[in-house]
C-alpha cells in the first residue's frame, strides 16, 4: 500500500490557505494624509480593520499605527500584518507577495523605488484576518515635499453605507482546545464541522457572540462552514 502522507500533507496545506479568505471587491474609498498630519492620531490613519491601520511618518514607507509607533529605519517588513503585490485581485493567484517597500519597482541597481509605485495597481494582504484588497497608489511626496501620500482601495462588499464600521468575520482562538467563537457575526446561522476529508464532525446553530464546544474533536485540522457560505479552518489542539 502506497504511503498516502504526501496527499494528506497536501489536503492540510490546501485547506490552510484555501478557506477563510476574502477578497474585498465594494466601492472604492480614497484615504490622504498630507505629511504635516500626526500619524498617530485615528483621523490620520486608514483603519482598514481592527488589526491594520495604515499610515505614514517622515519614512519612505508605510507602517501599522496598531502595532508600530514608526516604520522601520530600513523601511523593510513593514507595515505590520501586511503583505503586497503589484497586480490586482483578478489574478491573485500569479501574484507573489512581500512587504510594501520590497514590493515597489526596482532601479538599475535592484533598489526598490517607493515613489515608482504611483500610478501602479497592488494587491494588499491582510494576513491574519485573510483579506485580499485592490489598492492604487495615486501620490507619494518625498520628505521635501511633505512626506504625504494617498491610495485608492477596495472596500468590504457586504457592508453598506451605513455599517461601514463593522468589522469581517474571524475565528478565534485559532488553534484551540476547547472552543471556537466567530467575531464580526451579525445574526445567528447555522453551521457544519468537517474534517479534512470530508467527515462531517458536528453541526448546529451558532448565536451571535455564542461559542463552538469543540473539546470532543480530535487533534488536527478541521473547516467550519457557515450557511452563508463563508469558511474557516482552525486547528483543534
Amino acid at each position: 500500500m502506497k504511503n498516502s502522507t504526501p496527499l494528506l500533507l497536501s489536503i492540510l496545506l490546501l485547506s490552510l490557505f484555501s478557506f477563510g479568505q476574502t477578497i474585498w471587491t465594494g466601492p472604492k474609498i480614497t484615504f490622504e494624509k498630507e505629511g504635516s498630519d500626526n500619524p498617530l492620531l485615528a483621523a490620520h490613519q486608514d483603519r482598514i480593520t481592527d488589526l491594520v491601520w495604515l499610515t505614514r511618518d517622515n519614512e519612505n514607507v508605510l507602517f501599522n499605527a496598531k502595532t508600530q509607533t514608526q516604520a522601520p529605519d530600513d523601511g523593510y517588513n513593514s507595515p505590520q500584518d501586511t503583505r503586497w503585490a503589484e497586480g490586482t485581485t483578478a489574478n491573485l493567484s500569479s501574484l507573489t507577495f512581500s512587504d510594501f517597500k520590497s514590493a515597489a519597482p526596482k532601479n538599475s541597481l535592484n533598489r526598490p523605488q517607493v515613489k515608482d509605485m504611483v500610478g501602479k495597481d497592488y494587491v494588499l494582504h491582510l494576513v491574519t484576518d485573510n483579506i485580499y484588497i485592490d489598492v492604487k497608489i495615486l501620490t507619494w511626496k518625498t520628505r521635501s515635499e511633505g512626506a504625504g501620500f494617498s491610495y485608492e482601495r477596495s472596500t468590504n462588499q457586504n457592508l453598506s453605507s451605513k455599517t461601514t464600521t463593522a468589522q469581517p468575520m474571524r475565528i478565534y482562538p485559532n488553534p484551540t482546545a476547547e472552543f471556537i467563537q466567530i467575531s464580526g457575526l451579525s445574526s445567528s446561522t447555522g453551521y457544519s464541522i468537517y474534517t479534512i476529508l470530508g467527515s462531517k464532525e458536528n453541526s448546529g446553530v451558532l448565536e451571535v457572540d455564542n461559542q463552538i464546544n469543540v473539546n470532543h474533536l480530535k487533534k488536527g485540522v478541521y473547516l467550519l462552514t457557515l450557511d452563508s457560505g463563508t469558511s474557516f479552518t482552525f486547528l483543534k489542539k
